[in-house]
């Protein structure tokens, strides 16, 4: 467990990826709200609870952009973490892994 002063972000390039809109599909299924929407890129946005011990229980951002061979995902806490408990870098894996192609 490390303290943290603020955000954190974990970031991903999946190559090869499924589309942009299947991620988003995916996303969507898994209570994500689609904030900003782009041709080449969208944020959503995950509730959750400002105070837990569980980093998936965070509010939530994932970013999706296109790259030239894939995907680009950026997830942060949507909300001030104190200590960064490993769960963001998990949540990123386990996304990455269902947006492969």
């Amino acid at each position: 467990m490390t303290l943290r002063a603020g955000w954190k972000a974990a970031e991903r390039k999946i190559e090869p990826s499924i589309t942009l809109e299947q991620a988003k599909t995916i996303l969507k299924e898994a209570g994500f709200i689609e904030h900003i929407a782009n041709p080449e890129h969208a944020i959503f946005k995950r509730a959750g609870t400002q105070a837990t011990l569980k980093g998936e229980k965070c509010y939530l951002e994932v970013t999706l952009a296109k790259t030239e061979t894939g995907l680009f995902l950026q997830a942060r806490y949507d909300t001030f973490v104190l200590f960064d408990t490993g769960d963001l870098e998990k949540f990123a894996d386990d996304l990455s892994a269902k947006f492969k192609a």
